[in-house]
């Protein structure tokens, strides 16, 4: 097989000769590693490219801290843990090979045969159709992708949700990102919905409806939308993909019924306190800006003044600085400013 010749033929003389005799006895972890490499699949490409445009953007913004080290990602869950029959990685001339090359021909069959539902089309959503129709997702007869949001298009939204144009401003997110992918994948098979996911369009979204799915992706802004879909999902057994983001910080489940706990099961407790990336970099409630002065009226009549005074007073000022050398330059320029030229 050729995958597993890699610690044969492959692993004497190939590119993955370096150390292929320590890894004689993790003939999966060479079938992992020669899958990986042989194609492309969107999702990882996607993660990638976000890493990639986050380091950019802290270049042009000086803002934040780069990566220092080399960064490591696996997803290997995603690939079988069995080999499979060589002909499952033939290529089949079609735009899916490099997927085909990773995952298998059954894998993309499967996946051309999904009917999803997706509730949000804002920037996650977005984000999620795109990577679907990259995918080949609901390519097949009877498939489908039903995606709903209520919301229209505001010029605000532009800068994150990359499905929408200016020209598409006071249109509905759902329309606007349906024919968008389809536009990239003319085989994807979307239909768009207007309405909210809750109690008063069950009459829409019924037993018929959910019977139908595969499984339901939430790409919601609110608790409550969540713990609705969330419910329905426990009702009809369907597998849930919850994600979400606030500023920097972003969080996904995976919920599959009988095998995981459900989105409502538990709750994040409430942060104690507000963190400083988020006032100094995104803040997004009220709470967040007086905290905000609050920490600026703090350091500049207490804390700095305090500094001084100790710089003057205290003999052993600099000794002491010396043994916190992650705040010795910021505080050195803090007193210099505060006392003047000399």
């Amino acid at each position: 097989e050729a995958c597993l010749a890699l610690d044969g033929e492959e692993a004497g003389g190939g590119r993955f000769s370096v150390g292929a005799d320590k890894l004689n006895n993790h003939q999966a972890l060479l079938r992992w590693l020669a899958l990986g490499s042989s194609g492309v699949i969107s999702p990882m490409a996607a993660f990638l490219g976000g890493v990639v445009g986050q380091e950019a953007l802290k270049a042009c913004s000086g803002k934040f801290t780069p990566i220092k080290q080399w960064l490591y990602f696996d997803a290997v869950e995603c690939l079988p843990e069995e080999p499979l029959a060589p002909e499952e990685y033939q290529p089949t001339g079609s735009r899916y090979d490099g997927q085909i090359a990773v995952l298998g021909r059954t894998v993309q069959q499967q996946l051309g045969g999904l009917s999803l539902f997706l509730v949000g089309a804002g920037a996650i959503g977005c984000e999620v159709l795109k990577n679907w129709a990259m995918m080949g997702v609901a390519t097949q007869d009877q498939a489908c992708v039903h995606v709903t949001d209520m919301d229209g298009i505001e010029r605000s939204n532009l800068s994150r949700q990359f499905l929408f144009r200016p020209a598409d401003i006071g249109q509905f997110k759902s329309q606007v990102a349906a024919k968008a992918v389809q536009g990239m994948n003319p085989a994807m098979r979307v239909r768009s919905y207007e309405l909210k996911a809750g109690q008063e369009t069950e009459s829409t979204f019924n037993d018929d409806f959910f019977e139908g799915l595969s499984a339901v992706c939430n790409a919601l802004d609110n608790v409550d939308a969540r713990l609705y879909m969330d419910q329905r999902c426990l009702f009809y057994q369907k597998p849930l993909l919850e994600s979400g983001t606030l500023g920097t910080k972003g969080n996904t489940q995976v919920v599959v019924p009988g095998l995981t706990e459900n989105y409502g099961a538990s709750r994040d407790p409430p942060e104690k306190s507000i963190p400083v990336c988020t006032l100094k970099n995104f803040p997004n409630q009220v709470e967040h800006t007086l905290q905000w002065a609050r920490d600026w009226f703090e350091g500049t009549y207490k804390q700095h003044p305090d500094q001084i005074n100790s710089y003057l007073q205290n003999t052993d000022f600099l000794h002491q600085l010396n043994q916190q050398p992650n705040v010795k330059l910021e505080t050195l320029q803090r007193v210099q400013d505060g006392l003047g030229p000399s």
